[in-house]
């Protein structure tokens, strides 16, 4: 109003700017290591500390701490010495914490991590309330001839997809199938595409409540072998869907799932269209794979690699990791790669994999097996599934329950 100018000088970071993460890098992940912890090389979030048994998560600031009672104690007090911190909270059967947005609770003998709080959250900001509740998230593939979104719309669209995405990365692997399939419409949405992803917060809204569910106060257990008086202490699924998808953008491309539980909980999960496509001058576009054995070797191989970084991870975190691994596999690519019946193809991006897989078996590295595909839980993210069968596989990863 004045035409005048005032200048600020800013004298420190502020919270949430970019620089933020780099100076919380330069000062509490050195001092941790200071203090005795090893900080992991794979997933630099990780600080152990060998001598305590103590496990540190730090994400920028947002620090957990799992060991015993008096050695959370000692480091929370030394961070309390050297940093400005909020109290320490303890997650207890009174007291469910939020980490991240997920929701933290202790019932009786159990772990439940939640995302119902941020779920609401997410239906308030897309103005979702009411409504019929579909069965699963996603039933129907999405219609790509409906009329474009416009400039609000899209913006509306990826609010939403980000949304899903968090969503499906933490807790909520029920919905990871139709967050892939959704994302692949980012750069064009449609009228249809706006409708699946609303569908899916509809499905998420009236099951707010399902959770990740682990059994506490046992220990690990260290049978890596199942048996009828064990489950075993981990368990690692892929699948694969040869070409289901015939929406325009993904080229008939495959969709591949992983899936690993530990202590019957999920740890890890994955639902990824395949990135394998192979280019002609003559069709001006990328081509899918057309053999269906040669997409289940290909998922297959890239589970392998998948579970690999898992392992590190987890030995990073002072946690025994089953060698060989058991790799179930409802497809024929498992008895391929145990038997060692595969031919030579010209394809060499399935004859990498081939080798890959074998090395690994040949080193007691992976042992792969065939398993009926009703037991085959990464099946929950290769496919539309029907309602009946989506609800058994989810009840087989996950538990209903309030926090």
């Amino acid at each position: 109003m004045t035409g005048e100018w005032e200048y600020y000088k800013q004298s420190g970071p502020i919270y949430g700017e970019a620089s933020a993460p780099v100076r919380w890098e330069q000062t509490i992940a050195p001092w941790l290591e200071e203090q005795g912890f090893v900080r992991g090389e794979n997933e630099r979030c990780v600080f152990y500390h060998a001598d305590k048994d103590l496990l540190v998560l730090l994400y920028v600031d947002d620090v957990m701490a799992d060991g015993e009672p008096a050695d959370v104690e000692w480091i929370f007090e030394l961070l309390a010495e050297r940093f400005l911190c909020k109290d320490a909270d303890y997650i207890t059967a009174d007291s469910p914490q939020d980490y991240l947005g997920m929701v933290i609770g202790i019932e009786e003998d159990k772990l439940f991590l939640s995302m119902a709080t941020y779920i609401d959250n997410a239906c308030e900001i897309l103005g979702i309330s009411g409504g019929r509740v579909p069965v699963s998230p996603i039933t129907d593939p999405i219609d790509t001839e409906t009329r474009s979104l416009d400039k609000h719309e899209v913006k509306q669209f990826l609010t939403a997809v980000g949304m899903l995405g968090w969503l499906a990365t933490t807790v909520r692997l029920d919905v990871a199938y139709a967050y892939s399939r959704i994302a692949q419409h980012s750069a064009t949405p449609t009228v249809s595409a706006m409708e699946s992803v609303t569908k899916v917060f509809r499905y998420l809204q009236g099951a707010r409540d399902w959770c990740i569910s682990a059994p506490v106060y046992d220990g690990d257990k260290h049978s890596v072998i199942e048996t009828d008086d064990a489950e075993p202490t981990w368990r690692f699924m892929c699948d694969s869907d040869h070409a289901g998808n015939a929406e325009v953008q993904n080229r008939r491309r495959s969709q591949n799932g992983l899936m690993i539980t530990q202590n019957t909980a999920p740890v890890v999960w994955q639902s990824k269209a395949s990135s394998v496509a192979f280019a002609c001058s003559d069709i001006k576009e990328a081509h899918a794979d057309v053999s269906s054995a040669a997409v289940e070797m290909y998922s297959a191989g890239n589970a392998t690699f998948d579970i690999l970084a898992t392992k590190y991870v987890v030995e990073e975190m002072g946690m025994e990791f089953p060698q060989p691994f058991t790799l179930e596999m409802d497809n024929d690519a498992a008895r391929i790669f145990a038997n060692a019946s595969a031919q030579k193809t010209k394809l060499k991006h399935i004859d990498c994999r081939q080798e890959w897989v074998r090395t690994l078996r040949n080193k007691d590295v992976c042992n792969p097996i065939h398993i009926p595909t009703k037991d085959n839980l990464s099946d929950i993210f290769t496919k539309i599934l029907s309602g009946p069968e989506f609800e058994r596989l989810r009840a087989l990863c996950m538990r209903e329950h309030a926090i």
